[in-house]
C-alpha cells in the first residue's frame, strides 16, 4: 500500500463511505445520493491521503509534505520541486509531520480561499473522470452542505440551505417545539416526520417507540432521543 509501484487510489472526500478506497466501483458505490459528491482518482497512496488532509482544496496541496517510501524508511518530499532547485534539501526522516513555516504568500490551511469565476463554475463530476469537480456554482471550500433525509439514510447532499417545509399545526403540537427543530435541523422528510408521530402515537413506552422506528431502518438511540425530545 505504501509502495512508489503505479496502482491507483480513490480519494472520497463527500459520499456515504468517506476515505480512501482501494477500487473505482468502491468509491462510485459510496457517492450514494448525494447531489453534490467530491472524490478524486490518485496514483499513490500518499497522494490520496494529502488530498483527504486538505479536504480536496488542491491549493493546499503544495504546503502538504508527501513522504517517500523506501525500505523501511519514510522521507518527506516537498510538493513543490521548486525547493530542490534552490538546493534547499527537503528530504528529512522523521516519524512526524513537520509543520512547515508560513509567509505571507502562503495560504494558511483553515483560511477559506477565494476561488475564481471559473473554479466556481466547474462541471459536475462524472464517474469517468478522474480529476475532481464539484457542483456548479459552489466554491470548493469550507465543505458545508445541508442532508435530506429518510428513516433510513441521507437521500440527498446539498451546497446550499434548504427550506424545511414545517409539518402540520396539529402534528407540531405533538412533536412539541424540541422536536421539531431536532427534525428541521436534520432535514428530514415530511412523509417520515408523519410516519414518526404516527408511531408515537400508537406506542405505550419508550421502547415500543424507538423499535417501531427501528424496523423502519431508524437508529434504535435515535428513537429512544426523539422519545426524550417528545417528552420534554
Amino acid at each position: 500500500m505504501f509502495s512508489d509501484q503505479p496502482r491507483k487510489f480513490y480519494a472520497v472526500i463527500v459520499g456515504q463511505c468517506v476515505g480512501i478506497h482501494h477500487m473505482k466501483d468502491s468509491a462510485l458505490s459510496s457517492l450514494g445520493g448525494f447531489a453534490f459528491p467530491c472524490w478524486k482518482e490518485l496514483p499513490t497512496f500518499w497522494d490520496a491521503l494529502a488530498f483527504m488532509i486538505v479536504k480536496g482544496i488542491e491549493e493546499l496541496l503544495l504546503d502538504i509534505p508527501i513522504p517517500k517510501y523506501k525500505g523501511s524508511h519514510i522521507h518527506l518530499i516537498a510538493a513543490d520541486s521548486s525547493d530542490l532547485e534552490s538546493g534547499v534539501d527537503s528530504t528529512v526522516p522523521t516519524t512526524l509531520p513537520v509543520a512547515s513555516s508560513t509567509s505571507e504568500d502562503t495560504p494558511t490551511p483553515g483560511i477559506p480561499i477565494t476561488s475564481t469565476a471559473n473554479e466556481k463554475n466547474m462541471a459536475f463530476m462524472t464517474g469517468s473522470d478522474p480529476s475532481i469537480t464539484w457542483g456548479s456554482g459552489v466554491a470548493p471550500s469550507p465543505i458545508i452542505y445541508t442532508h435530506v433525509r429518510t428513516l433510513r439514510s441521507v437521500i440527498e447532499s446539498c451546497f446550499y440551505h434548504s427550506e424545511w417545509v414545517s409539518p402540520p399545526a396539529a402534528t407540531a403540537d405533538i412533536l412539541g417545539v424540541h422536536a421539531v427543530k431536532y427534525l428541521e435541523t436534520h432535514g428530514y422528510v415530511q412523509s417520515a416526520v408523519a410516519t414518526i408521530v404516527e408511531i408515537y402515537c400508537t406506542s405505550h413506552s419508550e421502547q415500543d417507540f424507538a423499535l417501531g422506528l427501528t424496523q423502519l431502518g431508524l437508529p434504535l438511540a435515535e428513537g429512544f432521543f426523539l422519545w426524550y425530545l417528545f417528552n420534554l
